[in-house]
C-alpha cells in the first residue's frame, strides 16, 4: 500500500479550493464531498490491487479523483466490470457506516443531512454514461460483449455526447440555476469526450499491436468475412476467411507488424 501512497496526486488547485473553503466557512461541506470521492476511489484502488493491475497514478483534482492504469487494453470483463463498479459499493458502503452512526447518535443530524446529499449526487454523477465516468466504462464493457473493440468506442463515445446535449439542454431550456461549478465539470467533461475521440486510431492501433505482441488463445471464436481488422473484438479469438481460405488472427496482424 506504500507504493499506492507515492502515486496520489493531489493537483494544486484542491489545496487551493480547501483554503477558500476554510477561509469561507465552508470547509465542512467540501471536506465530506471529497472525502465520499476518496472512498470511491479507494474502492477502485483495492479491487484494482485485488486483481493486480498495475495502477499509473490516482488524480484528484476539483473536478473528482481518476485512475490511470499501465494495464493491457484486453483485460478479462468480469475484472474490469468489478473495478468500475466497486467505487460504488464502497461509496454506499460508506453511506450505511454514517447511517448506521447517526442511528446510535453518534453522529450529528446536521453532518448525516451533508454526507446524504453528496452521496446521492456523486453516485448519480458517476452513473451518467460520460466519457471518463465510471457509467461510460460500464457501457463500454456491455458494448464490447457485442460489438467489435473499434465500434464499441465509437458508440461510447457517440452515447456521451448524446448525453452531454440532453443535460446541457436540458439545464439552459428549464428553470434550473446553472451554478459556476456545473460549468466547470461539463467543460471538463467535454474536453475529455473531445479527448477521446480523437484517440480513438490510437486505442485501436494499440490493440491490435496488444494482440499481435501478446497473444492469447480465448474459447470464443469469431469468424471475419475478408480483411476487416476493424472487426477484431475484446476477449475473442478470430478467423478470418479471404478468397475462401482461412487465415489466423496472427497471420493477418504479422502483416502489419512484421
Amino acid at each position: 500500500m506504500r507504493s499506492i501512497y507515492k502515486k496520489i496526486d493531489v493537483k494544486p488547485e484542491l489545496l487551493i479550493l480547501f483554503f477558500l473553503a476554510f477561509i469561507s466557512g465552508l470547509f465542512r461541506d467540501v471536506l465530506i464531498f471529497f472525502l465520499i470521492i476518496f472512498v470511491h476511489e479507494m474502492g477502485h484502488v483495492i479491487s484494482s490491487l485485488l486483481y493486480d493491475w498495475k495502477i499509473k497514478k490516482i488524480s484528484f483534482s476539483i473536478c473528482g479523483g481518476f485512475i490511470t492504469y499501465e494495464e493491457k487494453i484486453d483485460e478479462p470483463f468480469k475484472e474490469e466490470f468489478l473495478i468500475a463498479i466497486s467505487g460504488f459499493l464502497f461509496q454506499t458502503l460508506f453511506y450505511l457506516i454514517a447511517f448506521f452512526l447517526y442511528k446510535k447518535g453518534l453522529l450529528d443530524s446536521g453532518l448525516m443531512v451533508l454526507i446524504q446529499k453528496y452521496h446521492y449526487s456523486i453516485f448519480i454523477f458517476n452513473l451518467l454514461p460520460i466519457i471518463p465516468l465510471d457509467g461510460s466504462k460500464i457501457i463500454n464493457i456491455l458494448l464490447n460483449e457485442v460489438f467489435s473493440f473499434k465500434k464499441s468506442l465509437k458508440i461510447t463515445f457517440i452515447v456521451s455526447f448524446i448525453t452531454i446535449i440532453l443535460i446541457v439542454s436540458y439545464m439552459l431550456f428549464l428553470p434550473v440555476k446553472v451554478e459556476f461549478c456545473y460549468i466547470m465539470i461539463f467543460l471538463f467533461l467535454i474536453k475529455k469526450v473531445v479527448s477521446f475521440y480523437k484517440d480513438i486510431p490510437h486505442l485501436f492501433n494499440r490493440f491490435l499491436f496488444e494482440r499481435y505482441a501478446y497473444p492469447n488463445k480465448y474459447k470464443k471464436i469469431s469468424i471475419i468475412n475478408g480483411y476487416h481488422i476493424d472487426r477484431l473484438k475484446r476477449q475473442k479469438s478470430h478467423i478470418f476467411i479471404i478468397d475462401k481460405k482461412r487465415y489466423k488472427e496472427r497471420e493477418i496482424l504479422s502483416k502489419i507488424f512484421d
